[in-house]
């Protein structure tokens, strides 16, 4: 015979599979000696017994529920709860539940609650998706509510819980915690890490006058109590006012009393009881060795624990090497590619630098956190000359993350203790390069710098191909692409200075021009000649019009159903010329695709799906040549620009403005040289990397060639040695990346886990409008277009492109966007530099826009101010 109960002190957290993750934690709780009211676990035999006879008809109308469906699922979830409600629970188990019963005491009050099997993980919390029963007495009662525990798996809200995050109802199971109640003169929530910031040294506490039932459902607004867990000292009070309360009754069942008012406002904890609940939930946190969710009543002077589960909404901490503050930025919002990459393709990038790697070649400044690359920038803030530098130069690139980093620096524990950055030895280090910026901003001629670039890039390719080619076995060939990921800095450094020097060139002629020449200043900065994005942009417009002369050409690729190397090989039969203009397109620029800077994400070469689909996106322009008019356009409106603009500037600084225009002119384009350089690399050390793959899937180390992304560089060498299998390691780190591309990634975090939250003011911007940083000119309404996913969606002449981000595989949709709306990015990001050369407004950096905005939502584009309102009626 099944256990169809169980007592607390016989469980342990590992009894998940017979007693649900609530009972799990109570038993656990109960056995490591924290003080949790005593009770028994109804099991999930019990549950299996209930159910055995009629599972079937469950099960069957949950089926391909779809959850936007609402009618439908309300419709399943009903029939089902009807249909258990009709049976009554088995002999045995009634019989095993009111034994254990009568041994925990049949004078006593209890709390029935649900426990579900896939309830309080620390991937999923299913808070509150089944029922709770409170001061239940007497046998019958205890019975008819553990039946209705077991019903309620099916309650609407937990069959859609279930369905959205992918957790398969036959494979759930119910449990049901029967716990003496506790008739609490306060009680509320205690969370080990603080909900709002994520620091995982405040402990914050709700509390509030009764049962608990009124905090958890949002009936009564709770004081608010926050603890440092280091000093235990109380650092925040706020007293709410408490206008109601559940009590028990003596009889059973609970009531909602109003408050009287002088009541309502009186502190529910005094300072010694929040910090005895601070120090048990550290205590709780410690023994499970992670940020704790407790429920917890007061009974006189006692405290009672009723249940913890593991906080499952922080973003993950990043592994600081002290106990000192540290900060981390994210490098992918700076990349614009907020997506998770798998752990190899985090690995490699730190390979890029020349500094600070340590003996595995690891860079101990640049770190992955929770899927993304962070960089610690704590030793620069340190430094507060050159930290107040760094954080002015940070408002080209995201002005949420500039004023999240500012807030950071103003607090004194970020300069207590921790490394310092040197400035002057790092200047001293890099004087032979930065000596070339000036003099390439005053003196050196800039004609030709862009053909100097491309071939510097060609030659530096080309010598990687080389010496990975000379290495003859697989530890040889990854030694030569490391080294090539080494050297790119180096190489790309003997333009990096006229880069800089463009950048600077306009920055200065903004100054000196004054406002009287913003307009024209626009003008100049748009349609430049050299930017490799602009250069391969204007190629795939080049490809869409050779593509539509022929209308069997463009039928072949426009055939949805077939792979684009089928729809390739289609138009290739009728046109050979197209097929040949698209070879050429590849040798150049196939190196490149969406998210590029993720090395696991398929290359044009590779997949040519969404470049396809690009190129379909652009035959949707009227005429053949639209992209190539539209770019001289902007370029002659440059050169008018640049010839008007030292008119409206006095004589004195006539000379120097003409020498920064012209230097502007032809090293401004050089911004994107060194990225195309880093992802032809990059191709090639992917090449080299997937051979190691499919040979150690072929030894048995891996599973599959792809798994190879789920390892870092260390452990690809180590395997190429040992030879051991990797699965475990492999199948762990695939479920990680799973929860990564649930996880909402910060621009800024500090070691203690706290993620600073600023919010953008923009004057005058109309309430309720979405605000954001201002990086391309103009006000433009329009039909929004929300894409997430280029290389299947396109966009018609005049919409509204709203994206989480963009980076150079979306440039091809710029050609139809009317303006730009992006949730990430900053002055000098991808997106707000394309949008600047196509002369359309942009308003990027918007929190959450891809959510908030619907495609097809009439909307006005503020790219004077940095503001987006939804508007309201028809579209114009």
């Amino acid at each position: 015979m099944p256990d169809f109960t169980k007592r607390f002190e016989a469980i342990s957290k590992n009894d998940i599979a017979l007693v649900g993750g609530k009972g799990a934690n109570l038993g656990e709780m109960a056995g490591a000696g924290f003080p949790v009211p005593p009770g028994f676990c109804v099991t999930t035999h019990a549950y299996h017994a209930f159910t055995e006879p009629f599972s079937a008809q469950i099960y069957t109308p949950l089926e391909g529920l779809d959850p936007v469906d609402l009618n439908s699922v309300r419709a399943a979830g009903a029939a089902v709860r009807a249909l258990m409600a009709e049976h009554d629970l088995p002999g045995a188990v009634t019989k095993a539940i009111v034994a254990s019963w009568k041994d925990a005491g049949q004078s006593h009050a209890y709390a029935v609650r649900s426990s579900a099997t896939a309830e309080d993980l620390p991937s999923a919390s299913f808070a509150g998706q089944q029922d709770t029963y409170l001061n239940v007495i007497g046998e019958a009662e205890i019975l008819a509510q553990v039946k209705n525990c077991f019903i309620s798996l099916f309650t609407d809200r937990a069959i859609l819980y279930r369905i959205q995050n992918g957790f398969p109802h036959h494979l759930v199971a119910l449990s049901a915690v029967v716990q003496r109640m506790v008739m609490p003169d306060v009680s509320g929530i205690l969370f080990t890490a603080d909900p709002i910031s994520e620091n995982r040294n405040i402990c914050s506490i709700d509390a509030s006058f009764g049962l608990g039932e009124a905090l958890v459902s949002g009936l009564v607004s709770a004081d608010l109590y926050r603890v440092d867990k280091r000093s235990n000292d109380v650092l925040t009070r706020q007293i709410a006012e408490k206008k109601l309360a559940i009590l028990p009754l003596k009889d059973g069942g609970t009531k909602t009393v109003d408050l009287p008012k002088s009541e309502r406002t009186r502190a529910a904890l005094n300072d010694a009881q929040v910090k005895a609940l601070s120090t048990i939930g550290c205590k709780i946190e410690a023994h499970y060795g992670l940020p704790q969710d407790i429920e917890w009543a007061l009974e006189g002077d006692d405290i009672f624990i009723t249940q913890s589960r593991p906080i499952t909404s922080l973003y993950p901490l990043a592994k600081a090497p002290d106990d000192a503050l540290h900060v981390y930025l994210s490098l992918s919002h700076l990349q614009v590619m907020t997506d998770p990459m798998p752990e190899l393709s985090i690995s490699i990038w730190k390979y890029f630098s020349p500094i600070g790697q340590d003996e595995n070649g690891e860079y101990r400044y640049l770190q992955n956190i929770g899927g993304r690359m962070y960089g610690e920038i704590s030793p620069l803030l340190r430094n507060r000359r050159f930290g107040k530098v760094f954080i002015g130069m940070m408002s080209v690139a995201d002005q949420l993350a500039q004023a999240a980093v500012a807030e950071l620096a103003t607090r004194p524990a970020l300069y207590e203790k921790g490394e310092r950055f040197k400035a002057l030895r790092f200047v001293w280090a890099l004087l032979p390069t930065l000596r070339h910026v000036p003099l390439n901003l005053f003196f050196k001629r800039p004609e030709g710098a862009a053909e100097a670039a491309n071939q510097i890039t060609t030659d530096y390719v080309a010598e990687v191909e080389a010496s990975i080619a000379a290495a003859h076995s697989p530890e040889a060939k990854l030694g030569a692409a490391l080294e090539a990921l080494r050297g790119v800095l180096p190489a790309a450094g003997k333009f990096i200075p006229r880069m800089a020097a463009g950048l600077a060139s306009q920055r200065i002629l903004r100054k000196l021009a004054g406002p009287s020449n913003a307009e024209r200043l626009n003008d100049f900065e748009r349609g430049m000649v050299g930017n490799v994005v602009t250069d391969m942009n204007l190629a795939i417009g080049d490809l869409a019009d050779e593509a539509r002369k022929s209308e069997v050409v463009l039928s072949a690729l426009k055939e949805g159903e077939q792979s684009a190397q089928a729809r390739l090989d289609a138009a290739a039969v009728q046109g050979p010329e197209f097929i040949a203009a698209w070879q050429v397109f590849l040798q150049t620029y196939g190196t490149r695709g969406l998210s590029e800077i993720d090395a696991s994400r398929p290359r044009w070469r590779e997949d040519p799906t969404s470049l396809l689909q690009m190129i379909i996106g652009m035959t949707a322009q009227e005429t053949s040549g639209t992209h190539r008019v539209h770019y001289e356009a902007l370029t002659h409106a440059s050169e008018a620009a640049a010839a008007e603009i030292p008119k409206h500037v006095g004589w004195l600084k006539r000379g120097l403005v003409k020498r920064l225009i012209r230097v502007a002119r032809h090293l401004g384009p050089l911004r994107e040289h060194h990225k195309f350089m880093m992802v032809q690399v990059l191709f090639e050390v992917k090449k080299v990397l997937q051979n190691i793959g499919e040979n150690l899937a072929e030894t048995g180390v891996l599973a599959a060639a792809e798994d190879i992304w789920f390892l870092n560089m260390c452990e690809i060498k180590q395997a190429l040695k040992d030879g051991h299998p990797l699965d475990s390691k492999v199948a762990a780190r695939r479920d990680e990346f799973a929860l990564n591309a649930k996880r909402t990634p910060p621009r800024v975090v500090t070691s203690e886990g706290e993620i600073p939250r600023p919010n953008l003011e923009v004057e005058g911007a109309p309430n309720g409008a979405l605000i954001g940083s201002p990086v391309s000119a103009g006000i433009y309404e329009g039909i929004a277009n929300v894409v997430t996913d280029p290389a299947t969606e396109t966009l018609t002449p005049g919409e509204i492109l709203v994206a989480p981000f963009t980076d150079p595989g979306w440039t091809p949709l710029f050609v139809n966007a009317g303006a730009l709306v992006t949730e990430v990015g900053g002055l000098m990001t991808h997106g707000s530099v394309v949008a600047r050369e196509y002369g359309i407004p942009a308003v990027v950096g918007v929190p959450e826009a891809t959510q908030t905005i619907k495609t097809g939502d009439r909307l006005r584009v503020n790219g004077e101010v940095g503001y987006v309102e939804i508007l309201k009626g028809e579209a114009p």
